[in-house]
């Protein structure tokens, strides 16, 4: 589980910054997909040859090519263009921070392996200590350790889905390179991010308290289902059943607005 008691603390957990980045770069991975798809979409150089039904069916203009051509925007007008996406002020604070490009490919490809990204997300997570408290027999993970990721899931719950679509539209190309330049010199950022949102969108949540055993200050959960899980799952177990499920209602929110196809999470890479 990886976290301690107040009186002998690890690092936080990072998993809100997770969260957030990977709603980012799944909504515009989604959103440039939207621009890609159309029935039958033949491969580059291959004209299609449109059956006697679909020559003679009146043309319906989708949401895509109704939408206006933007401009691409490069990692330097990356910030700028996101601040759009939300006011909220711990957002726009980890905004600022630098390589926000890298730092949002590296998030998503960890989170789409199950794998918590620390690296990354540099310092970022609760300020307060994960806690518990005695239940019965046993402990069991406080509220006031639940309520350390309120802040986070406000902002994330902050966020427009319209502007997110919009703006990584226009950063679609930088993010698709800078995740290739990871060493997937074929990968999908589209894949990618479906297998992410899909991670969290299914991840369990707790229908009541989450017991947990320790010893010298290490914690972990009680239950071995619990435990085997990726970290990505136990870090949103960690945020308490309201933080999950509104953020997985987001996460929602943008799979549904920009027609994620579902077949994509299946893949790799």
């Amino acid at each position: 589980m990886d976290e301690a008691p107040r009186t002998a603390l690890r690092r936080p957990s990072r998993l809100p910054w997770v969260l957030l980045t990977v709603l980012f770069a799944a909504a515009g991975a989604a959103a440039v997909l939207l621009l890609r798809r159309g029935a039958g979409e033949p491969a580059a150089g291959t004209p299609a040859a449109p059956s006697e039904a679909a020559a003679n069916a009146p043309v319906e203009p989708s949401p895509a090519s109704a939408a206006p051509a933007e401009q691409p925007v490069d990692a330097a007008g990356a910030e700028p263009l996101l601040r759009g996406v939300s006011g909220n002020a711990l957002f726009r604070r980890w905004l600022g921070e630098a390589e926000l490009i890298r730092r949002c490919v590296l998030v998503l490809d960890d989170v789409a392996e199950g794998v918590s990204p620390r690296v990354p997300l540099g310092s970022l997570g609760p300020t307060s200590p994960f806690s518990v408290e005695r239940r019965g027999g046993g402990f069991v993970i406080a509220p006031e350790s639940y309520a350390r990721y309120d802040a986070v899931t406000e902002a994330i719950d902050s966020l427009d889905a319209r502007a997110l679509a919009s703006a990584y539209r226009r950063l679609h190309g930088v993010l698709e390179s800078a995740y290739r330049a990871l060493g997937y010199p074929g990968g999908s950022l589209d894949r990618v991010a479906a297998r992410a949102l899909h991670r969290i969108e299914n991840a369990p949540v707790a229908e009541a308290d989450v017991g947990v055993e320790g010893q010298d200050g290490v914690w972990t959960f009680a239950d071995a289902r619990l435990e085997r899980l990726r970290s990505v799952e136990k870090h949103l177990l960690r945020m308490g059943p309201r933080n999950t499920l509104r953020v997985q209602a987001k996460a929602r929110e943008l799979r549904e607005a920009l027609q994620l196809p579902a077949q994509l999470a299946s893949g790799t890479r």
